[in-house]
């Protein structure tokens, strides 16, 4: 009988292990956003730190803002999407309606072309390298050097710095009718991150609703 127990155990184990390795691999991004309208001591400018798995994992964890009393926490285990806020310990969970379940990380807004949708977090080399983007001049930003390649469409211009040592991005400027309109300096960017659940469901001290309708 502990034979058998053993085994069994064993084959629980070996199947654990791979359903976990089918998990994705995870991107963690440290940025914030910078903008010449944006005052240095805002809270608008204070660092993001999010966790990327695939199309189904996403977590954002927002720094504090007091004045408003809001410490955001967004985690999203496709369908379930939960927005909390960590002042109070409260947050609503949110049911993707469908009929597809994929979280993107937009960087541009709405009012950009739809094809810059595409441009998201996680995806900046790739989106670059898909439009064939073109060289542009290296440059060293704060001390690190940075080759560059931007792309163009009307009225809009991105270009993106990678690290000449690591090629993962270091700043992302945007720019509109040819005027700095945003920029994105990413504090750390790191790939190829074990997956952990943990990071995917929400606090378990945070008091949970239904959204009205459940969906979003």
């Amino acid at each position: 009988m502990k034979r058998y127990l053993l085994i069994f155990a064993l084959a629980l184990g070996a199947h654990a292990a791979m359903v976990e390795s089918n998990k994705p691999r995870l991107i963690k991004i440290v940025y914030r956003h910078m903008a010449s309208e944006i005052p240095a001591d805002s809270w608008a400018v204070q660092p993001r730190t999010l966790y990327i798995g695939g199309g189904t994992y996403s977590r954002l964890e927002e720094a504090p803002d007091p004045e408003q009393h809001i410490h955001g926490l967004i985690i999203t285990s496709e369908p379930d999407v939960w927005m909390i806020n960590l002042f109070g310990r409260r947050g609503q969970h949110i049911i993707d309606p469908g009929p597809t379940f994929v979280t993107h990380h937009n960087i541009m807004g709405a009012e950009a072309p739809k094809e810059l949708w595409a441009l998201e977090f996680g995806k900046e080399v790739e989106f670059l390298q898909n439009h064939h983007a073109a060289p542009a001049e290296a440059k060293v930003i704060e001390g690190q050097q940075c080759d560059a390649s931007e792309y163009g469409l009307a009225p809009y211009r991105i270009v993106l710095y990678v690290r000449s040592d690591t090629h993962t991005p270091f700043q992302l400027d945007i720019f509109k009718d040819d005027s700095a309109y945003s920029s994105v300096r990413y504090l750390s960017y790191e790939t190829g991150i074990a997956f952990d659940a943990a990071l995917f469901r929400p606090p378990a001290d945070v008091t949970m609703t239904e959204a009205k309708g459940g969906s979003r």
